[in-house]
């Protein structure tokens, strides 16, 4: 059940009563400095300088750690005395809520959610579609490759396989290693510097005077695989510490399942140089329990005094039976083949009226049973066969030798017959034939051929392309397609076979509905009203660079980038948006407002060409006809700038930015605004080094900013602005780290740009 507030007087009860445990700072200028600071104290809050009268929609918000809230300190006061809305920084982001095997725990969003509107605040929710702070783990799990087909029949080999995932601890994932050290969590732990020769590695560190001698611990895991009696496999790994001592070595289930005192060798030594040890062996029944061993645990409070112990290179093999030989499989390469989404890379079409080859055209309604499909028109008496014709294009460059099979279904508003031929890309010519000659009728036919690719069709360089040459029967006449498979034999020799393309997407739309279904019902009360109206649906989705033909910035992606996951690498471009847009109202209701967030909106340097993308993006996710977006989010990370030169430019791009975004008629929102200070000289300057003149001059940016917004973007289609950070950021911060981006200091003092955002705010 979500909590319950019966009236509103309860929330104001709760403000004053918090209110009392502390002294108010954030009402008040610095005491130390009180001929400077003594005016701020007369400034009321925030939120009491909004004109409802001219500007009804406006919502004053800001950055809000969820957790802080909900322990009503001084971060709930301060939020709702001076503010009308309230954004989570990071709770409602997909990685605070979906956990690694991809449980969903929305306690924290249902609490914060409640918590705010009983007292009054609009809660605007950030985000849904974003690359950074996603479950990369379990994501990345649901596209792991398919247990390769094997034939029971087959021979059996006795094959070693690796079953870490990460040994050499080079990359990010360290689910095979669990450190446990008194006092604190047990933890996943890979640090820089520490392993061999300077390279990742992982440090343990043990204590003086233990009660036991496991006290300290690291376990190798391997939850995926369950060691049974019997089990042969082989060991290795590297060790040291900082001085000499020895480890005993057990045998776990889960970490800190004991099941045996002995494991491996039964103890190591450990000395101040990197040694390897290795071991073959064979679990035996004790090792393995009654259901089996998944851990190997060193004990390292064997030796009484602390001391750090270090590993790297490990490695844990099975010995396994496996088929012997390669395993052949089909592989699907072509993407959307069923034409129901918008991705044409694999088809393309030359016709007389328009030229080509270009990327086809799917229309809705041509395809088999009514669906959608890619439909082309031959003239009248045509000089050439291919003047008309059809291509399916694969990423797989096809060699001599290999085996394809390929489906389609197929018709045309009058008889006659096709021919095919190889070709590299589409227009460049290989070889006469490919995969025969289909007969179209005005019935819905399948076509299903298998064969191999010799040298003519593979030319020099492969062949990517089947042509279909359609103006044959010399006749005017639409020719349709759908549902094309083109698959290529390929071999496995361990591992697993890859998912298709559409297999991917349609196992990330389930994670997708999934991840938006569950947090729109943690967003709702207990009467199913939704109370998180506002979304940043997509955050920052354009790259700042690689413009098409166009101009347009290309969007965000992967390229070797394994931290982040980039749902557009698997959904598409347009589609990603336009699913989870769908997602959103299907989930949350259509009285949604959903925006677009990104940064970098009011670059100087480019003419605002970000911004300008955006919108080109905005209007291509849209052209669909059923996708709707809102609004459009600038997050306005900036800063002012001492050199006069410098500053105009930067006041002359915002005031742009305004106008490009009022021009599109959707709503406006100041999204993340803080603001650091650059001196004249071109170098950022840390908070303590502030000088009185450079906070005025903060302050007076601040204003500008507010009044430009006001005075520039219509009222109804002002949202609102959300102050990112309330207070400067301290120093070892991992935001904007000791730079004077509040509104407040640290201690909850008011600041000059407190004023200046008050004025901006009343229009003074």
């Amino acid at each position: 059940m979500k909590k319950q507030y019966i009236i509103l007087a309860l929330a104001a009860t709760l403000l004053a009563s918090c209110a009392d445990e502390f002294d108010r700072n954030f009402q008040v200028g610095r005491p130390d400095k009180t001929e400077q600071y003594a005016y701020l104290s007369e400034y009321k809050a925030l939120k009491d300088y909004v004109d409802l009268s001219k500007y009804p929609n406006f919502k004053l918000g800001v950055g809000t750690d969820a957790a802080d809230y909900a322990n009503q300190g001084v971060t709930y006061v301060v939020t709702n005395v001076n503010f009308t809305e309230t954004v989570a920084g990071n709770a409602m982001k997909m990685a605070s809520c979906v956990d690694d095997k991809g449980s969903m725990n929305f306690a924290t969003v249902e609490s914060y959610v409640n918590e705010a509107t009983a007292a009054g605040l609009s809660v605007y929710g950030h985000t849904l579609a974003w690359h950074s702070q996603q479950p990369v783990k379990w994501l990345t799990s649901l596209m792991a490759d398919k247990p390769v087909p094997v034939d029971p029949n087959a021979p059996k080999v006795d094959t070693w396989v690796e079953q870490l995932t990460n040994g050499d601890l080079e990359g990010a994932d360290a689910g095979n290693f669990v450190v446990r050290e008194p006092g604190q969590a047990d933890v996943n732990r890979i640090t820089d510097g520490v392993g061999v020769d300077g390279s990742r590695g992982i440090v343990v560190h043990s204590v003086d005077n233990p009660a036991q001698d496991w006290d300290t611990q690291f376990f190798i895991y391997t939850p995926n695989h369950t060691w049974l009696a019997g089990d042969k496999f082989r060991f290795k790994m590297k060790i040291r510490a900082d001085r000499a001592a020895s480890a005993s070595l057990q045998a776990h289930a889960a970490p800190g399942a004991y099941i045996h005192w002995t494991m491996l060798a039964g103890n190591y030594n450990f000395t101040t140089e990197w040694k390897e040890v290795t071991y073959e062996g064979e679990i035996s029944a004790d090792q393995a329990g009654g259901n089996g061993m998944l851990s190997i645990a060193f004990n390292l409070n064997v030796d009484k005094a602390a001391n750090n112990y270090y590993f790297d290179d490990m490695s844990w093999e099975a010995l396994i039976q496996a088929a012997a030989g390669p395993v052949k499989y089909w592989e699907n390469i072509v993407a959307n083949g069923d034409m129901e989404g918008d991705d044409v890379s694999c088809f393309f079409t030359t016709e007389p009226s328009t030229g080509g080859p270009h990327a086809s055209t799917i229309y809705d309604g041509v395809g088999k049973d009514g669906t959608r499909g890619i439909m082309l028109q031959s003239e009248d008496n045509p000089a050439q066969d291919w003047d008309t014709q059809f291509f399916i294009r694969v990423p797989d460059a096809l060699l001599e030798g290999t085996k394809i099979h390929v489906q389609f279904d197929y018709r045309a508003d009058q008889e006659g017959d096709a021919d095919t031929q190889a070709h590299n890309e589409p227009g460049a010519y290989q070889h006469w034939a490919c995969i025969g000659s289909p007969h179209f009728t005005t019935n819905w036919q399948h076509w299903d051929k298998e064969v191999t690719v010799d040298g003519n069709m593979a030319g020099g360089a492969g062949m990517h392309t089947i042509a279909f040459n359609l103006a044959k029967n010399k006749k005017k006449t639409k020719f349709y397609f759908d549902n094309v498979v083109f698959e290529v034999e390929k071999e496995s020799t361990g591992g697993g076979i890859p998912l298709t393309p559409e297999e991917k997407r349609d196992t990330l739309m389930w994670a997708m509905d999934k991840w938006v279904s569950g947090m729109m019902e943690a967003c709702k009360n207990d009467a199913g009203e939704v109370l998180v109206k506002g979304w940043d649906v997509v955050n920052e989705a354009i790259s700042g660079g690689n413009p098409d033909s166009e101009g347009v910035y290309a969007l965000q992606h992967a390229n070797g980038d394994e931290n982040n996951f980039f749902w557009q690498d698997y959904l598409g471009d347009l589609d990603y948006v336009r699913y989870v847009v769908g997602l959103a109202r299907k989930y949350g209701g259509n009285d949604l407002k959903l925006f677009v967030n990104d940064y970098n909106l009011e670059s100087d340097w480019d003419d605002n060409g970000k911004l300008k993308s955006l919108i080109k993006w905005v209007e291509r996710w849209e052209a669909d006809g059923v996708t709707k977006i809102d609004g459009l989010g600038t997050q306005m990370h900036i800063s002012c700038y001492m050199n006069p030169q410098t500053q105009e430019k930067k006041k002359a791009a915002i005031t742009n930015m305004f106008k490009l975004m009022a021009a599109t008629g959707k709503l406006v929102r100041v999204s993340e605004l803080d603001m650091g200070l650059v001196d004249a000289d071109g170098n950022k300057v840390n908070t303590p080094d502030v000088t009185e003149e450079q906070h005025h001059a903060m302050a007076d940016f601040y204003k500008w900013i507010i009044q430009e917004y006001l005075n520039t973007v219509p009222v109804a289609q002002q949202w609102g602005i959300t102050q990112w950070a309330a207070t400067d950021s301290p120093a070892g911060s991992g935001w904007r780290a000791n730079e004077p981006i509040g509104l407040w200091d640290q201690n909850y003092y008011r600041k000059h740009t407190y004023a200046g955002f008050a004025d901006g705010l009343s229009g003074k």
